[in-house]
């Protein structure tokens, strides 16, 4: 059966080719114009069929390499906007960076303080302690108990200097504290770290008397009675007062005005700008 069909088509096809000749042959001769018309009627059919095969196969290879150079066209694009994503990236890092120097030097401009900026490299791996690792040390002067600032606020203070490295104490460490007053009533009292797993990153105010009026939501700032801070370097905002019958003394926490989490850049304080206490002679026997 299926040599019958081959066999059929092709006949058929011989057919065509006689025809196909013949017509050929009588284009060339007079006497067999009259023949002309019959064999075009029959052979147009088969030739515009024949056409629209050839061009339908065209068009698919063409499609084809279309779909080909499409493709690799969106690969191309698709590579381009890789590479343009991360150059946005990197242009928007490096302007927020430029937005962040940019604050700190106008704070360093305008504070009374001699200021040396650093660099954040590290920072603690452990829970034990809330400690930084700044890029600047002795060889700039860096030496322990400077206080370590940001436009924020108090960071913390220098614990320990290598040459080029210094290690610095965060204020939300369980063994920080520095001298602070409520800015609105001027109690005055000290500011520690809670450093624990529950309440880190918030601050423990004690010795506040059980009279003061210090309310949430006052701010806490440097009494400048040390050396490390000049006075009035905010430091946090009271979240909670509690007053307990029998005590002395006010239970008070604060929130840091400082983000630690987010530290990229910080001053340190290398002079406080704050007048030397005079001496006061002994007094006479």
């Amino acid at each position: 059966m299926r040599r019958a069909s081959i066999n059929r088509w092709g006949y058929f096809g011989g057919a065509i080719l006689v025809a196909t000749a013949l017509l050929f042959f009588l284009r060339g001769s007079r006497g067999g114009r009259w023949m002309e018309i019959p064999l075009q009627a029959i052979l147009y059919p088969v030739q515009d069929a024949v056409r629209r095969l050839a061009g339908g196969a065209t068009d698919l290879w063409s499609g084809y390499l279309s779909l080909v150079d499409a493709r690799k066209e969106s690969e191309r694009l698709r590579g381009e906007m890789g590479l343009l994503k991360e150059e946005n990236r990197r242009l928007q890092e490096a302007a927020q960076r430029t937005t962040r120097l940019q604050v700190l030097l106008d704070y360093k401009t305008a504070s009374p303080m001699r200021l040396t900026a650093a660099e954040v490299v590290g920072r603690e791996p452990t829970h034990w302690h809330q400690t930084l690792l700044l890029n600047r040390g002795e060889d700039e002067g860096i030496r322990p108990d400077m206080g370590v600032v940001t436009p924020d606020g108090v960071a913390g203070v220098v614990l320990k200097t290598l040459p080029r490295h210094s290690q610095v104490l965060l204020l939300t460490d369980r063994h920080a504290a520095v001298a602070a007053v409520v800015q609105r009533t001027r109690d005055g009292g000290i500011v520690e770290g809670l450093g624990t797993a529950t309440a880190a990153g918030m601050f423990r105010v004690k010795y506040l008397p059980l009279s003061s009026e210090v309310a949430v939501g006052d701010l806490l700032v440097t009494s400048g009675l040390e050396g490390s801070f000049a006075e009035g370097i905010p430091i946090g905002y009271v979240t909670d007062v509690t007053r307990k019958e029998g005590e002395m003394f006010l239970e008070v926490t604060a929130a840091p005005s400082v983000h630690f989490s987010k530290l990229k850049e910080v001053l340190i304080i290398s002079d406080t700008g704050a007048a030397p206490t005079p001496d006061i002679p002994p007094p006479v026997p």
